[in-house]
């Protein structure tokens, strides 16, 4: 009975997430090591964070911990803007002026290109 309010006091005590650094497939290294990661984002965004990307742990309610995301420094983009890019190089930068530029192709507001 002892042992087990000491493990739960130390758990408690744990910080409600961690930056780790993803390691591969749904992996990642931190303060533990995590295997089967579920990775949470919006509906309907699919993703996959590519190695050494430095990821956001937290732990569940369940218990078990899930990645939230990674952090995107030096994206270059103002706030309210969106930008998705893959490790390959691929990219969509939807602009607060209402450019939407793919792969470096400009498309203007309105349509126009």
């Amino acid at each position: 009975m002892w042992l087990s309010e000491k493990i739960i006091t130390a758990q408690k005590k744990q910080p409600a997430g961690e930056m780790a650094r993803v390691t591969g497939n749904a992996q990642a290294k931190g303060a533990g090591e995590y295997r089967g990661l579920p990775l949470a984002g919006p509906w309907g965004i699919v993703w996959s964070p590519p190695t050494a990307a430095d990821a956001v742990v937290v732990s569940t309610t369940s218990g078990g911990r899930a990645c939230l995301g990674t952090v995107a420094a030096g994206a270059g983009i103002a706030p309210g803007e969106l930008k998705l890019i893959s490790a390959g190089g691929a990219e969509i930068y939807l602009k607060n002026d209402g450019e939407v530029v793919i792969n470096g192709k400009v498309f203007e507001a309105g349509g126009g290109a």
